[in-house]
């Protein structure tokens, strides 16, 4: 099992120590890599180890393997013919407004498709839909809203740590994305279970 993100290191030893199985994971950041949960397999790269693997997650992380959709023929390469791949992406409910892509840091549109984009793009990188589930508005609000309160907390409490100002853009970022006109309703988060037949 491969893990491409290992920001998320925590849901993979999870995974691990459920299923009983051998997981190894990678991120360019070695202060990830160091602080990650003991028990695991985890490698500072710039690109994921060799395959093939059995199981392949890749939850809000295909920036690491070239962006959407170029992420998905990354994703089938790494996974054994008959293997799976778990996908977090976003996708967008409605089109964005510039608005709401300024708020996102400057994204373009084109980064992402709607919800049937994203599953074309999947069959076309050789990967087949086995189940979806999307985030509701309430996960939504769950997210954004946690993830602002503990960027700000973490910026208060270490008010000299260079990090503190881009935690507190952050948290600025995502209150005007989370309260602009139709904001909650434009980006979507999917999790994907799809297999490689071939």
């Amino acid at each position: 099992m491969l893990d491409v993100a290992c920001g998320r290191a925590e849901v993979l030893r999870r995974v691990a120590e459920r299923f009983d199985v051998e997981a190894t994971g990678y991120d360019s950041d070695a202060a990830l890599i160091e602080s990650g949960p003991p028990g695991l397999d985890l490698h500072v790269r710039d690109s994921p180890p060799p395959g093939p693997f059995d199981v392949v997650l890749c939850i809000a992380a295909s920036h690491a393997l070239g962006g959407f959709p170029d992420a998905l023929g990354a994703l089938a390469q790494l996974v054994q013919p008959g293997g799976e791949v778990l996908l977090g992406e976003g996708y967008w409910r409605r089109p964005p407004s510039t608005e709401y892509l300024d708020a996102l840091g400057g994204a373009s549109a084109d980064e992402l498709a709607d919800y049937s984009g994203l599953m074309r793009a999947a069959e076309e990188a050789g990967l087949t839909p086995l189940h979806a589930s999307v985030a509701s508005e309430a996960d939504w609000d769950r997210y954004e809203w946690l993830l602002i309160l503990n960027a700000e907390r973490w910026a208060a409490a270490r008010p000299g740590d260079p990090g503190a100002e881009v935690l507190r853009e952050r948290a600025r970022s995502a209150r005007e994305r989370m309260t602009m006109p139709r904001g909650r309703d434009t980006l979507g988060f999917a999790m994907v279970l799809l297999r490689r037949d071939a």
